[in-house]
């Protein structure tokens, strides 16, 4: 046994030996480190963050925080704007040819992939934002946008506020369009003013992150301008006006300056790395329970002693030097009049990432966070997009032009040389490859400007489509495209757009539900499966009585005439019994001894279909649609609709759930009830209900393969609507309505009744029954 005394003589020796190798002075890594830092101060170079200011004045920082999260208070305390349209909203450019866009507000109806029409749900956002839109509008217009980063002072600060900054960035637009929409001409202004200004009086701060989303935000406005310049609603005044805040703007100001930043961050976090201390995480007791494991733990402590008493120093010396080069190549790059020309150059497209074979926590923090970024922006880097902001600065300074010398010739020129002096400086050139910008005016009367895009290939004025990946290696690819401000679609060209994309939508949408109704037939044939096991051997339902709240709940929910002497148990009161209403066999009605009024302050009663124990999906064998309503005794009746089931035998169960229960999760079940479902269908659950703009999908599933069916469609006052009539040879029932009656006239009700007819050919079987 003395070998397990030499692995603690061992750690101790390691310990004395990592202690000496703390204490002593600074070796020849941490020298070399110092001097690089020397040399870099020398040359002008920013090294540590107290070199950045990036404070904001009190008055400026009140108005931030209209804008965006500015305070770690907003964040812990969840204080901070949580909704926005941007992430269901309807996209603000939509593509109706390869150089032609619906006009957004111009639509009667606005399709996404949710809903049919998005403007009810669009207004009613706006209107439940309106007092915080409003603020962060007058705090946009006011002067510039500057962030002061939360912990500013110390390494990896907080920038809560770019999601705020992008999600205004679509409210605003959203809100601009609306008000186009509803005419009201003043308020579309004030909003597309301040998602301009968003972009125009934006300062970021030093982070790579804050410039890509103002990039980001300049695509958006982009994509605003171009609708809200469809109106002649505008003055002269009000154009330059906007112009002019868009000449203002400089993307390539401070490019450099991240990784300035990036290299005072990684300094003061290499810093923050050898300050922590290097606990050995294996302690004594460790060491005497499991001796094998403590030879791994020394070999990692001491490579963690060795590394930050040597190669932590070195890591931060050459990453400094990395970061200097990177900022040198951002300083060439910005100096190019030309994205062709800038795209030639070191560093521009294609990154190096740093490397190290050491094990740094700083360093693969810092990958780890270059990696997230290049996803988020799916592989354009920072120039790239600086670039792709460039060009879309310059297509909207000169589309503004065109709508202001159409404003006062009542055309649009037959060349873009025609807009300067008056309303240009000179000619528009294309950022990308130095080339006049590409204009076409069109014989309708409106006109197309473009830009040849990153790869200054002019496609002829192609609009960008969206970037898919390659199955073969997963790399995001975009097809060949130009940057394009394209005409305004015809009425015709809009409707064309709309109905393809009211196909595709209801082919998707009846390709789910589909998908959703094959899964429910499924699973209720599993269970039914399961249904006579569980009938011969009935699973216990778990205690006889429980307390609680310091009394048998038995007698608690018990409704018995005061001179009952019998007092039943749980299962009593648990127990199934049906009772005849009239709405058989589709309506299946059960009543149990238990008073309603008190069972709704406690908890619910539940009806489970055949409750097997292993039934792991999301809906559980709970009863599609039951109801539990109260008797004129005062005992619950359970009303069971049988068209969602399958049909027949099933094993039933009552259960009941507690609102505190006394195990957390717990459910309490009767015994199981046989009963035969006599239906010749099962509905999907999704034929309950209905969209007023893409009308009602029906499905059900018949126990034979051939079936011909007639659906009655009703209103609640029993006035006859519609008549489908149809046959299936797959066993499916699949029935679209689309809300009109034979007449032709849309039903504008919220409610319907139905009545299905089925004969199965096959058998001779036929039943008459309530649909959904």
């Amino acid at each position: 046994m003395k070998w397990r005394w030499r692995i603690p003589a061992g750690l101790l020796a390691l310990i004395v030996t990592g202690a000496l190798l703390l204490r002593r002075g600074p070796g020849q890594a941490a020298r070399n480190l110092e001097a690089t830092r020397h040399a870099l101060r020398e040359q002008k170079f920013k090294i540590d963050l107290a070199e950045f200011d990036l404070s904001v004045p009190a008055e400026l920082g009140k108005r931030m925080a209209l804008l965006g999260t500015t305070t770690r208070e907003a964040m812990t305390h969840g204080s901070r704007h949580q909704g926005s349209m941007s992430y269901d909203g309807p996209k603000l450019m939509s593509p109706a040819g390869s150089n032609v866009a619906i006009v957004f507000w111009c639509q009667e109806r606005l399709t996404t992939p949710r809903t049919a029409d998005a403007w009810p749900e669009l207004r009613s956002y706006c209107e439940a934002e309106r007092a915080r839109l409003d603020a962060a509008e007058q705090a946009a217009v006011s002067g510039p946008i500057r962030f002061e980063p939360i912990g500013s002072k110390g390494p990896n600060a907080l920038l809560p506020y770019l999601a705020d900054i992008k999600g205004l960035e679509m409210d605003f637009g959203f809100r601009t369009l609306l008000a186009l929409h509803e005419g009201q001409n003043e308020n579309a202004w004030s909003n597309l003013v301040a998602a301009t200004c968003m972009v125009t009086s934006y300062v970021p701060d030093p982070s790579e992150i804050a410039h890509l989303v103002r990039f980001a935000c300049s695509a958006i406005a982009f994509d605003i301008t171009w609708n809200a310049l469809q109106t002649n609603a505008w003055t002269d005044a009000q154009l330059a006006g906007l112009q002019a805040r868009w000449e203002s703007v400089d993307f390539w100001k401070g490019l450099p300056e991240t990784e300035a930043y990036a290299r005072a961050n990684a300094s003061a976090t290499f810093k923050l790395e050898r300050e922590e201390a290097a606990g050995f995480g294996f302690g004594f007791k460790d060491l005497l329970r499991s001796p094998k494991d403590a030879w791994p733990a020394m070999k990692n402590y001491a490579e963690r002693l060795h590394y930050r008493s040597d190669g932590i120093f070195e890591d931060e010396r050459l990453l400094l030097l990395y970061e200097r080069d990177r900022e040198l190549e951002l300083r060439q790059a910005v100096a190019s009049s030309t994205w062709s020309e800038m795209r030639r150059l070191p560093g521009v497209t294609n990154r190096a990432a740093f490397g190290s074979t050491n094990r740094s926590r700083t360093i693969s923090t810092l990958n780890l966070g270059q990696i997230g970024l290049v996803s988020e922006v799916q592989g354009r880097g920072l120039l790239t997009r600086a670039a792709d902001a460039e060009a879309r600065k310059r297509l909207i300074i000169t589309a503004i032009s065109l709508h202001r010398y159409h404003a006062k010739s009542h055309s649009y020129p037959t060349r873009l040389e025609e807009l300067s002096p008056q309303f240009l400086p000179g000619p528009p050139v294309d950022f990308m490859d130095g080339k006049p910008m590409r204009y076409r005016p069109g014989a309708d009367g409106q006109f197309v400007l473009y830009s040849v895009g990153l790869d200054c290939t002019d496609d002829g004025g192609r609009m960008p489509v969206r970037p898919y990946r390659d199955r073969a290696d997963g790399r995001v690819l975009r097809p060949a495209s130009d940057l394009v401000w394209p005409r305004p679609a015809s009425e015709a060209e809009a409707k064309r757009v709309r109905d393809e994309e009211e196909q595709k939508q209801s082919a998707e949408i009846a390709e789910a539900l589909n998908f959703e109704a094959n899964a429910q037939w499924e699973r209720t044939a599993r269970r039914q499966a399961e249904a006579e096991s569980l009938l011969k051997s009935p699973r216990p339902f778990g205690p006889r009585d429980v307390v609680y709240r310091k009394k048998s709940l038995s007698q608690t929910l018990a409704n018995l005439p005061m001179t009952a002497t019998n007092k039943p148990g749980l299962p009593d009161l648990l127990s199934l019994e049906q009772v005849i209403t009239g709405g058989e066999p589709e309506t299946i009605t059960f009543e149990l001894p238990i008073k309603y009024d008190v069972l709704t302050n406690i908890g619910r009663l539940l009806l489970l279909v055949d409750p097997v124990s292993d039934d792991d999906s999301d809906e559980g064998p709970t009863a599609c649609y039951c109801e539990c309503n109260r008797a004129t005794n005062g005992n619950c009746r359970l009303a069971w609709s049988t068209i969602y089931e399958a049909p027949g035998r099933q094993a039933l169960a009552a259960a009941l759930g507690l609102n505190e229960p006394v195990n957390e999760g717990e459910v309490t079940t009767g015994p199981c009830t046989a009963f035969l479902v006599t239906n010749l269908f099962q509905f999907s659950l999704a034929s309950s209900h209905f969209d007023r703009t893409r009308g009602a999908n029906l499905r059900a599933r018949i126990p034979e393969p051939n079936g011909d069916y007639t659906l009655t469609l009703k209103s609640l006052e029993g006035k006859n609507l519609r008549r489908i009539s149809g046959s299936t040879s797959n066993r499916i029932i699949d029935i679209h309505w689309d809300l009109k009656d034979d007449h032709g006239i849309i039903c504008t009700n919220d409610f319907f009744d139905s009545t299905i007819e089925i004969t199965l050919p096959a058998s001779g079987r036929s039943q008459r029954m309530k649909g959904p």
